[in-house]
This record gives C-alpha cells, structure tokens and sequence, in this order.
C-alpha cells in the first residue's frame, strides 16, 4: 500500500490559504488521535542563521502549536546547537537568534528549548542494521518527548538533497558528536594553530584532555580527542574547523539515515508527523548566514507519515516545476536534474534508494491534494 502524502498548492483556493490549509491537513492526519492528554510534544523545526531571511516563518509553527494544544499535548519549538562556529553554536547564542527571527515563548504559545541544552547532551542509540554509524547520540529533549511533529523547510543542500524531513530529523535532532560522525570521516575537528588567540577556551570545555597549554600557545593531541565537537563552536578564534571535504555527499547522507533511524527509534510507533514546506526554495539550507533568491518558485505544503515519502514527493513537485527567473536554475532544461545541475554527484535518487532499503519508508506514494 502506498503511503498517503497530502499536498496543499501555494495558490490561494476558495479563499484558503496554506494556513488555513495546514490546519486541515492537521485534522486528516489524526493529529488529535496521535497525542494523548498531557502529553510533551517536540515541533522540530530549523529557525534560522543569523543572516537569514528565508527561513520558516514563526506563524506557520505557531499554527502547529496551536493544533498540538487543541489536541490535548503540551508543545515545545525545538532545535539543537550547530557543530560549526556562528550565531547557533550554543544555547545562549541559538536562543538570542531564535528570537530576532520571531521564535519566542510568546510568539509561539509555548516555551521554546534547545534539545540538546547547556552542554550539548544526549542519549546514545544504537542503530539496528546502519548503513555506516552503528550508534548515534540523540538530543536529549528530542529523546525524553512523547510525540515529535517536524516541520521541515525544503531546500537544496551540497551534500544532502533534498534537505528535508529525513535531514531536519537526522542531523537536526541530534548531538554535536553525532553531527560531526555524519559529516567526516575523521570525526575529529582540525586545529590552525596561526589562527589561536591563545583564549584557552579549549582547555576548559574538552572532555578528553586533548588541549594543552605548553610555550605560551595552544597544542592539541588528536589521538586523545573524542569527538564530541564542542570545541567547535566555542573556539572565537576559528581555529578549530571541521574537515567538512573528508566526506563525499554519499556518505554523509548513509549518516543521516542512520541518525535518522537512531531518532525515530525513541517514539512509540505512530507518533510522529512530517511536515515540509516547499516556500523559498534555495539553493543552500538555513544553516547559511545570508539567503540568495530562490531557485524555484513557491510549491506548498506537503505532509504525512512517512518522511521518505513527504520528502520524494516534495522532490517530485520540484523536478516538474519551472526554475524561478534570475537564479541559477532559471535555464534548467526539463530532462536536467534540479539538484545534480546545482552540485554534480550529489546523488538525489541514490539517497532515496538507500533510504527506502534502510526501512525509513516508501518512495511510492499517493498524492491527495487538499
């Protein structure tokens, strides 16, 4: 049996827009019937780089919030901190961001938490047949709640496209550590040591010892690093990077369908929603500090079940609609690939195929427009 994707056109219908749209698919998914009384609810949502303008706009997940709260749950907005240095490296930076984009505790009706808190903590889970990381450490808000709606922004991604409801669950739902495993090979950070301004920042926070203070600069041991990544974001100097070209795309993505999978794993089956909007279509994700124009015009909503399939069929959609004048897919030809004339090899049909062999859902699905 196909799994069931509903998508509402961006167009306003009969005097509908794609609020009152998601309010309705709300209903058709059973949402009411998903959450019981009194339970915690994670609305998982990415809520932008600083720089940003293109990211979800708060009401759409205030409209969530809303419906959570109808149906008896108790929501939160949700996010975790990034593994690379800027303005969401850390709780007190990710919470400042968050509420220049709009996302507050009053905005949103409901209190808005870092998953993975003060000092980037998680739970480890192991993943049954993964495809590359047998254990993965899962934010710890994400894991202790009941229920998890994703509300998903798809854009195009340089290793992972499209980036959507299996990516904002996979590297968005887990620890600094486990974004770093996804992302390299290594899964260790590299040091410049020209770029140190000798802070001592390092010294504080790494759990392995693996900084140390010897003639008057920074030297770091590899071999005792345990790649938890926190140096990362909290080095001001920049000088502890990630080695992000260790990693082909293919390997990132078998990473983050086993986080994927890792996630997942914590909720009781049938508890939880996907849903992806397919609005400001980029060429890269949020994560980027400044936003481009789109690359493709406006699409809609679409949501179910099955992630694979809310996200196969929000691609689809893409592939059959025209490039947004003036951007770099504005010439693209009917039989070239949105995603692989943006980054060549990224692999879009190959990350669909290992995702539906690694059990995370269908790639066939049934498009009921609402």
């Amino acid at each position: 049996m196909k799994s069931q994707v509903y998508f509402a056109p961006a167009e306003v219908v009969k005097g509908k827009g794609l609020l009152d749209k998601l309010k309705i698919i709300l209903d058709k998914l059973g949402l009411s019937s998903i959450i019981n009384e009194g339970e915690s609810v994670a609305v998982k949502l990415h809520m932008g780089e600083a720089g940003q303008t293109r990211y979800i706009r708060p009401v759409f997940a205030r409209q969530v919030v809303e419906k959570v709260k109808e149906a008896g749950g108790r929501p939160f907005v949700t996010d975790t901190t990034t593994l690379y240095r800027h303005k969401r490296g850390n709780l007190f930076d990710y919470l400042e961001t968050a509420a220049y984009h709009g996302f507050t505790a009053e905005t949103m009706g409901c209190p808005i938490i870092i998953a993975d808190g003060l000092k980037n903590t998680g739970v480890e889970i192991e993943v049954v047949s993964p495809l590359r990381l047998p254990r993965i450490k899962v934010a710890q808000y994400i894991y202790e709640a009941d229920c998890l709606v994703s509300l998903s922004h798809i854009t195009f991604h340089p290793f992972v496209a499209p980036a959507a409801s299996i990516k904002n669950i996979g590297m968005g739902c887990t620890t600094k550590e486990a974004k770093m495993a996804m992302h390299t090979s290594e899964a260790k950070p590299t040091f410049k040591a020209k770029k140190c301004t000798g802070c001592r920042i390092c010294l504080r926070i790494c759990p392995g010892e693996a900084f140390s203070w010897e003639d008057d600069r920074i030297h770091f041991d590899p071999a005792k690093c345990v790649g938890c990544g926190d140096c990362i974001a909290e080095c001001k100097g920049g000088a502890i990077t990630v080695p992000w070209q260790s990693q082909a795309a293919y390997q990132v993505q078998r990473g983050t369908i086993d986080a994927y999978q890792a996630v997942v794993s914590t909720f009781a089956p049938g508890k939880i929603l996907f849903i992806n909007l397919a609005l400001d279509i980029t060429e890269l994700c949020d994560c980027i500090h400044h936003s481009d124009i789109p690359v493709i015009p406006d699409i809609g909503l679409l949501a179910g079940t099955d992630a694979l399939a809310v996200d196969k069929a929000g691609y689809d959609l893409i592939v059959n609609s025209p490039g947004y004048p003036g951007s770099k897919l504005a010439d693209r030809s009917p039989e070239e690939d949105p995603a692989e004339k943006l980054t060549e090899g990224i692999g879009v049909n190959r990350f669909f195929d290992m995702a539906e062999e690694a059990g995370v859902g269908q790639t066939e699905y049934e498009l009921i427009k609402v």
